[in-house]
């Protein structure tokens, strides 16, 4: 069996993705499964996300069978999108909504972004870049064994966050 990546070398490795309940399998010779284990241990995140939804989207399917989805607003097309990981537009991402909501499901196991939001304030900057460092501290000291100062370390971190309740 050739490869489905190249499509030049005989596949020894076979790669399994599960998309909800369905499970796409991909056959790779080693040259692609060695590419795609750099970019993992590198950190080359564009290339192996672009591996990663060829194998979801299933772009190794024959064209004919598959319709290709476009956005109305910059032409970007699924399959450009699935190799580039990069998206046209902000018009994209409704054009491409349901794939992108089963990659993110995916990649990290929900759709909703749980990030960090900007402060408003210098205060409250400061107040964060505080507790990042404290942490950070904390952190080290658990690290070298100095449960003492860790401890210390903690209690003060609990004392920011009343403070920081207690304004709130």
């Amino acid at each position: 069996m050739l490869c489905e990546e190249c499509k030049a070398n005989e596949a020894s490795y076979t790669l399994s993705v599960m998309v909800g309940d369905e499970i796409t399998t991909r056959h790779l010779c080693g040259e692609c499964m060695a590419r795609m284990n750099m970019n993992l241990a590198s950190g080359n995140i564009k290339n192996l996300l672009s591996s990663i939804l060829s194998a979801i989207t299933g772009n190794d399917t024959p064209e004919e069978k598959r319709e290709e989805v476009v956005c109305p607003r910059c032409g970007t097309t699924l399959s450009q999108f699935t190799k580039s990981g990069h998206l046209g537009c902000p018009g994209c991402y409704d054009a491409f909504h349901d794939q992108l909501q089963t990659m993110l499901q995916q990649i990290h196991g929900r759709v909703q972004h749980a990030g960090r939001q900007p402060l408003r304030t210098e205060d409250a900057q400061r107040k964060r870049t505080r507790q990042e460092e404290l942490t950070r501290l904390m952190e080290q000291a658990v690290a070298l064994e100095d449960f003492e100062t860790a401890a210390q370390l903690r209690d003060q971190l609990r004392l920011l966050a009343r403070k920081e309740a207690e304004q709130a």
